[in-house]
């Protein structure tokens, strides 16, 4: 089909002003809104769902990864605050404990109210079913940015932005510099989560019992491809999460060869991958013990976007910094996941590759880390504008681990405090004081050591 070029021009309202505007209401976004506004910017957060949480709510990605280090909890501050505020209303997985900081299983249900209480405790603006069309751009600053909304397209003017859409969509719309992919354009594969009812756990328990965690479904994923089962031999095979009495949230099956930034691709994608979700059903009801009775109850309404766009910052987060533990004079946090790139292709080889990282040479021991400075969540070729989530500054193996919702956590967060330290001034947040965004986050509790 030959691509056409149209003009399209209409003057449109411009129906609010605000200190901070924050575009994407998943963990990094929600963590932007809540610190900026804790410290009295006035602060709209956009989201295009109906909910807030991105895919751990309206994606039923189905738990938190490691909050800890093995030796103390290093995702302070909202993360934590989220999680112990899930935990007194009962919120998190029917396994789960006051000392359990590792991989933290959650009712999605019970997160989107704990969001929308969180937001309007602290005054955040919210607006649902909104999208980013535009962006209104004058040099380096980003003077506002153009949404379409049920009541049609609108502008919303503000001083600092965060562009939290994981996407990188508010900083590629204004022209900033993105990366994309590996050297061959690869991208991690993305994952329809659903929801499973009816499972007896403790028949699963007694099951795989001596296992190493996942040992016993991975040995039933082996037999069921010997026996032709799958439709693609797709050995990566994330698992289940216990996140009620008798509720799994799977996070199984991949799409591959899918780019969630393109439109097309992306709705071939959920397509393809709905049917994934029918055959890994089937393969728990016949091969995975406690599982045979199980109901496919839901799958989610976002697909679980691994890897698009990464926005150029002013320091890019590497792979090196990643196996030297570097600490930065400007961090603002620290995290530990390792590098999870899970495979771009159903094939051994690249399955072999992802396990050598991911289970070896990318796992740390307890109490290390890495620091997260602050340059990485400035974007590059804007004056006005910080980036959190997982389309922060990093290299590609890198976004491995930063884009886990805990670290989404962290950097949004700071990304909010840095943007509302700016908007008190000319909205340049480069002149913001890296030791005057750490002081206003470990006084909302967040884990930044001295470098």
């Amino acid at each position: 089909m030959t691509v056409k070029r149209v003009r399209w021009e209409r003057e449109i309202p411009s129906r609010l002003a605000v200190d901070v505007l924050v575009v994407g209401g998943g963990p990094a976004g929600i963590a932007a809104s809540l610190s900026a506004a804790r410290l009295g910017a006035s602060v709209l957060l956009v989201e295009q769902q109906g909910c807030l949480g991105g895919l751990g709510t309206s994606g039923l990605v189905p738990g938190f990864c490691p909050m800890s280090d093995g030796e103390r909890v290093i995702v302070g501050g909202i993360g934590r605050e989220v999680v112990d505020r899930l935990r007194e209303r009962g919120g998190t997985g029917a396994d789960d404990g006051p000392e359990q900081w590792d991989w933290i299983a959650f009712n999605p249900e019970s997160l989107k109210v704990l969001y929308d209480e969180m937001v309007g405790e602290a005054g955040v603006g919210v607006r649902f079913f909104t999208t980013l069309v535009d962006v209104l751009v004058e040099g380096r600053q980003v003077r506002g940015a153009v949404f379409s909304g049920r009541s049609g397209p609108y502008a919303v003017e503000a001083r600092t932005f965060v562009d939290a859409t994981g996407d990188g969509l508010l900083s590629y719309l204004s022209g900033a510099a993105c990366e994309i992919g590996d050297e061959a354009g690869r991208l991690q594969p993305p994952t329809l989560c659903s929801i499973f009812a009816g499972v007896d756990w403790e028949t699963f328990k007694g099951w795989r019992e001596g296992d190493q965690p996942g040992a016993a479904v991975q040995r039933a994923v082996e037999q069921a491809i010997k026996e032709g089962f799958f439709s693609s031999p797709d050995r990566h095979h994330s698992g289940a999460w216990r996140t009620g009495r008798r509720l799994a949230g799977m996070n199984v099956g991949h799409a591959h060869g899918v780019n969630g930034a393109d439109d097309e691709q992306l709705t071939e994608g959920i397509i393809r991958a709905r049917r994934v979700v029918q055959e890994n059903f089937a393969f728990y009801r016949k091969y995975v013990r406690g599982f045979e009775e199980a109901e496919l109850a839901a799958t989610a309404a976002l697909l679980g976007v691994r890897e698009t766009r990464r926005v150029v910052a002013d320091y890019m987060l590497s792979e090196g910094d990643f196996v030297a533990r570097r600490s930065f004079a400007d961090q603002i946090g620290r995290y530990n996941y390792p590098i999870d790139l899970h495979p771009p292709a159903a094939t051994d080889a690249d399955y072999e590759a992802f396990l050598a990282e991911f289970r070896g040479e990318y796992v740390y021991g307890a109490g290390q880390s890495y620091g997260i400075p602050l340059r990485s969540l400035i974007v590059r070729d804007l004056d006005n504008v910080m980036v959190a989530g997982r389309c922060m500054g990093t290299d590609r193996k890198m976004q491995g681990s930063t884009r886990v919702m805990p670290c989404c956590f962290i950097t949004g967060q700071a990304a909010g405090v840095a943007a509302a330290m700016a908007a008190g001034g000319d909205g340049a947040v480069r002149k913001v004081e890296s030791g005057l965004v750490v002081e206003g986050l470990r006084k909302d509790g967040a884990y930044v050591p001295r470098a």
